[in-house]
């Protein structure tokens, strides 16, 4: 039984799993696997020659900044307030070569801060160096409008062709791996370890019985724990299931990703609850269940994939279980609650049910 049950829980939860496993593949795609390279670690910028640098990982200390040439700023429409998001500089890179250097609004301040240092120091206003940026991010192509604007600052079209050459196409985007902040890229990373774990988690619960624990708990919690494992497996393969709840000496079902087991005995109430979903007003389907709640006011909520499937459920325990109301009613409820006992006398005292209820039926059959 508790094998069999097992492979059962591993089959119902093989689509979840494989679902978990395609979303780390997808978001790591997304990330373009930059988690990887953040542990691997950057490459640092001097090591690299010109030819090297497009497309790489790298940490780069910067000393000079030479000029600004670009900027991109985000516009509030509400207050119609502009601020800053990125700037673009000119840096130095390998013997006599120049690229841009792109920083997000924490960095602008720092990196204006040098640049001010950096033409004092060129025009010999000062002879005090400004303070370093030290830097990871990826050196990736110049966008074509960032281009425009570089070539405009350097008077590019004035320069020969050699002096052409040494102003690379290309920017050092701070605070990137490939085209990706560091703060997407490790929420993708974190969303795919979690899928990751969900699906490990699934797998080794279906594998070790951890769907099965409540059945163990019964068992463990009876006089003779084995015999009753014993009874149970019995139980299990002489009782044939209805939409997979099995109806006797116990019932015995899915609930909550686990399998329950109830003295039947305990069972007083059973009914079927329909819950309708909407989206924005709009119903989207409804979600079918059979209710079960016991002498220990315990409840336990079986899914149903259909109405009919419920209400086969519902015959099944009316059909094994005589002693069992069905139906549900608000001064059912209320009788629950407050007249436990009573509530279990229904079935058996019409007196009962005639004071409780006079001449109306008290519960559907």
């Amino acid at each position: 039984m508790l094998q069999e049950l097992k492979m059962k829980s591993l089959k119902r939860r093989a689509v979840p799993i494989v679902i978990c496993l395609i979303l780390v593949a997808g978001l790591l795609w997304l990330s373009a696997f930059g988690a990887f390279k953040i542990i691997r670690g950057p490459k640092p910028m001097d090591s690299l020659a010109l030819t090297e640098l497009a497309g790489q990982y790298v940490e780069a200390e910067v000393e000079v900044i030479y000029s600004g040439y670009a900027y991109t700023e985000r516009t509030n429409e509400s207050t119609n307030h502009s601020t800053i998001t990125e700037r673009e500089y000119i840096i130095p890179v390998g013997d006599a070569g120049y690229m841009g250097f792109a920083v997000d609004a924490e960095y602008i301040d720092t990196a204006d801060a040098l640049l001010d240092a950096s033409y004092a120091m060129l025009t010999g206003e000062s002879n005090t160096p400004g303070e370093p940026m030290n830097v990871k991010g990826t050196i990736v192509p110049m966008p074509k409008d960032s281009l425009e604007f570089y070539h405009q600052v350097i008077g590019y079209d004035e320069l020969t062709a050699e002096a052409q050459q040494l102003f690379l196409p290309l920017v050092l985007k701070v605070g990137y791996v490939g085209d990706m902040r560091y703060s997407i890229i490790w929420f993708y990373t974190a969303s795919a370890a979690v899928a990751l774990f969900a699906a490990v988690w699934m797998l080794a619960s279906a594998l070790t019985g951890r769907y099965q624990k409540p059945i163990h708990a019964y068992c463990k919690a009876s006089e003779s724990p084995e015999a009753t494992l014993e009874q149970l497996e019995a139980f299990y393969q002489s009782t044939e299931p209805v939409n997979e709840v099995r109806v006797g000496r116990w019932m015995m079902f899915e609930s909550g990703g686990k399998t329950e087991v109830v003295d039947a005995k305990r069972v007083i109430w059973a009914y079927l609850r329909t819950v309708q979903h909407r989206t924005n007003g709009i119903p989207t389907g409804k979600k079918y269940s059979v209710v079960v709640r016991t002498l220990g006011r315990a409840q336990h909520d079986i899914p149903m994939k259909k109405q009919e499937t419920a209400r086969e459920v519902l015959a099944e325990i009316q059909r094994v279980l005589p002693h069992v109301v069905l139906g549900y009613t608000d001064r059912l409820e209320r009788l629950y609650i407050e007249r436990l006992q009573d509530f279990a006398c229904l079935p058996y005292d019409a007196a009962l049910r005639a004071e409780l209820f006079g001449t109306q039926t008290p519960y559907d059959s």
